[in-house]
């Protein structure tokens, strides 16, 4: 696969929240799910060892996202998946993201899983960063490429949470239902906003903003979804 990989310094230093070994210690994200629950996640980076080509021992970050569980008052948290950042190599812009198939996270980069998840019947998709986090679940009838290139297209079910100043309390939630094709547009966008919070200032700042930009904003996210197939996923096969 042969598109570039960006700066994982820039990317994961912009993160929506900061790292932590400890699940009591570190600062979940609350954000609203593709099922209407509430749900919490944090970053954790690993360091490892590798053998580099001169056959020397070098430190290699890795990056994975938790999403919480509560035992009481107690929380702790199971690992959802590693992160690998992808984005526009020209622009030097990229996101962290995930993609899993059959609960297990994929290196995008690998043709083998690229291909994997062109034949699988669906696959999840998560994206972090520029103060907002998505969950998408892409649903095909047989495959997801095949699908997507026939009349039966491929089903996404998203939500997208957006932070104004990077609120841990205050957000709001596009939720997302839509048909995508490759030969057409999508013919209807199932979109509804909803809003989590408390804070008069932030609340009115996040209002504002969904009325005024929030379908356009929604039809870019689905445009950006969209690309993941054709640039990527569906592109060895076109």
């Amino acid at each position: 696969m042969k598109f570039a990989k960006l700066s994982v310094v820039a990317l994961f230093s912009s993160l929506l929240v900061a790292c932590a070994n400890d699940a009591e210690q570190a600062k979940w994200r609350p954000f609203k799910d593709i099922n209407g629950e509430i749900k919490e996640m944090s970053f954790i980076t690993l360091t490892s060892q590798q053998i580099d080509k001169s056959q020397q021992s070098q430190p290699v970050e890795r990056y994975f996202a938790n999403l919480v569980m509560s035992f009481g008052e107690k929380k702790t948290f199971r690992r959802l998946g590693e992160m690998f950042p992808l984005g526009r190599a020209s622009e030097n812009y990229s996101m962290a993201t995930i993609f899993l198939l059959n609960d297990k996270s994929l290196n995008i980069y690998q043709d083998e899983n690229v291909q994997a998840l062109a034949k699988a019947k669906e696959f999840e998709f998560y994206e972090f960063g520029a103060m907002r986090l998505s969950h998408a679940k892409f649903t095909a009838k047989t495959e997801i490429c095949k699908d997507f290139r026939a009349k039966n297209g491929v089903n996404l079910l998203m939500t997208t949470n957006y932070y104004p100043q990077n609120s841990f309390t205050d957000f709001y939630t596009a939720l997302i239902e839509v048909n995508l094709q490759s030969k057409q547009a999508p013919q209807e966008m199932g979109y509804h906003a909803d809003f989590t919070g408390n804070d008069t200032k932030l609340q009115a700042e996040i209002k504002q903003v969904e009325q005024e930009r929030g379908k356009d904003i929604a039809v870019a996210n689905v445009k950006e979804k969209a690309s993941l197939l054709f640039n990527i996923i569906c592109k060895q096969g076109a």
